[in-house]
């Protein structure tokens, strides 16, 4: 990276930082110009590990703010074909998978995977059972669940527990009415404390709670007030995320120049990164996630498998993705869709694979350890067997003169008090034709290319 490409990459970073997120690529339309293959993986899938996650679309209402694969159909009827295609799809894996894999992680997302009927749930966790007996570590099951579900069913809590669920993560979101009310959340008013209170005091190895800042109309008060809440009621860790208001599917009514600015997410970050610790929530500065427990990472083995280790991971259920070595797919969208091919015999139904160069998986791996602040040395080698210096070292040596990344020996931290530059970190590790195709659909289309999925 020379002087005038840093020069691009911070300029554009600067401008239009909405763009450069967590997500990479910052629209799927560019690995599909340059990287799509017609590849359709199949099973058994040799593998010495894998993550697992488990893709429940069914949600009570669409949030205004999500652009995930939901279905929000009440019929049962639905939710029972979807179920048996999902458990078809798991007793598949479980059967040809070698003997010697380890599974580091499983999750049950959505969507609202809480939402199904007992049976259904029952079914499901019946079923991955085998999976969970190959687990490297003592907890690996987390499940995802709302404030009226945790509120009204606690029969359903007791039956996750019951059957091998170790964490459960709920979305709060917001604990005021208003604020939730404005992104279509009108089913989850007034719940919050009695939710959290029959989280807590269900048992679980370990209770998660999300909050989002920068929600329309949100204000730092209703923040510190939903941090306070969820505080105070002894979940395990607590997930704040920035609502970033770009991605097909999310009907948020904002133009690009309403988008609220790095300086307001960074103020939004600092009081709940302020906040949390001192009351005993531990995390590195940038990352979203906070435990009470030092030493974990605050969120699921999942994800911080995926996110942080880099570790393979295979989706099942409808538009789950999967990324195994260079090949990264998705299952199609669509409920329907999805069921039939499941139906049809396809047991890793695909919408699009993409065969990744290195420094494609590389932006991702990089762009995905900043969720928790920090980029892994360790982690960063063991993927693609190049140290994380011999990879960047343009990159480090900017971050490293600005001052906005710490040297940490085993890792790479982002310095507090500079949340705000997230973007232009991030832009940094983009790989060269990443970048050119950000500036030259930017030039065209920015509007557009700030709404892709």
């Amino acid at each position: 990276m020379d002087a005038l490409d840093l020069a691009r990459r911070m300029r554009w970073a600067t401008n239009f930082p909405h763009v450069f997120t967590i997500q990479y690529p910052p629209a799927r339309d560019f690995f599909r110009q340059f990287y799509r293959v017609d590849l359709q993986p199949r099973l058994p899938l040799g593998l010495e590990r894998t993550l697992v996650y488990l893709h429940v679309p069914f949600c009570e209402a669409k949030c205004h703010y999500c652009n995930f694969a939901v279905d929000v159909r009440k019929d049962l009827r639905v939710h029972r074909s979807y179920v048996e295609a999902l458990v078809r799809q798991i007793q598949a894996l479980v059967d040809t998978l070698p003997t010697n894999t380890k599974i580091p992680g499983i999750d049950i997302g959505g969507g609202t995977p809480t939402l199904l009927e007992m049976p259904s749930l029952e079914k499901i966790l019946l079923t991955i059972r085998p999976l969970l007996s190959r687990s490297e570590i003592e907890h690996p099951l987390s499940i995802e669940t709302t404030p009226r579900i945790a509120s009204a069913e606690p029969e359903k809590l007791v039956l996750l527990r019951d059957l091998g669920v170790s964490r459960v993560s709920v979305g709060i979101q917001s604990t005021n009415d208003e604020t939730l009310a404005s992104v279509n959340r009108k089913a989850q008013t007034s719940l919050t404390d009695s939710a959290l209170q029959s989280l807590v005091s269900a048992g679980f190895y370990r209770t998660n709670a999300d909050l989002v800042f920068g929600l329309p109309g949100q204000t730092i008060a209703h923040f510190k007030e939903d941090l306070a809440r969820v505080a105070a009621s002894g979940v395990d860790s607590i997930t704040t995320y920035d609502c970033l208001y770009r991605g097909a599917g999310r009907v948020l009514p904002r133009k690009i120049s309403e988008f609220p600015s790095m300086v307001d997410y960074q103020a939004f970050y600092d009081v709940g990164y302020e906040f949390l610790r001192a009351r005993g929530y531990f995390a590195q500065y940038g990352s979203l996630n906070f435990s009470r427990h030092l030493g974990e990472s605050g969120t699921s083995p999942y994800f911080e498998g995926r996110l942080l280790r880099g570790l393979p991971y295979v989706g099942l259920g409808s538009y789950a993705s999967s990324l195994i070595g260079r090949h990264w797919w998705f299952a199609p969208y669509g409920t329907a869709d999805y069921v039939a091919r499941i139906d049809a015999g396809q047991m890793l139904p695909v919408l699009d694979t993409y065969d990744l160069p290195a420094e494609e998986r590389m932006a991702k791996s990089v762009l995905a350890m900043l969720n928790f602040g920090v980029i892994h040395r360790d982690y960063f080698q063991q993927q693609f067997g190049v140290t994380l210096d011999s990879a960047f070292p343009s990159a480090l040596e900017a971050l490293f003169d600005r001052g906005w990344l710490e040297d940490y020996g085993a890792f790479l931290g982002v310095v507090p008090g500079h949340f705000a530059e997230l973007p232009q970190i991030r832009a940094l590790f983009y790989s060269v034709p990443g970048m050119n195709w950000v500036e030259e659909e930017g030039k065209l289309r920015l509007p557009i290319l700030s709404q892709a999925s």
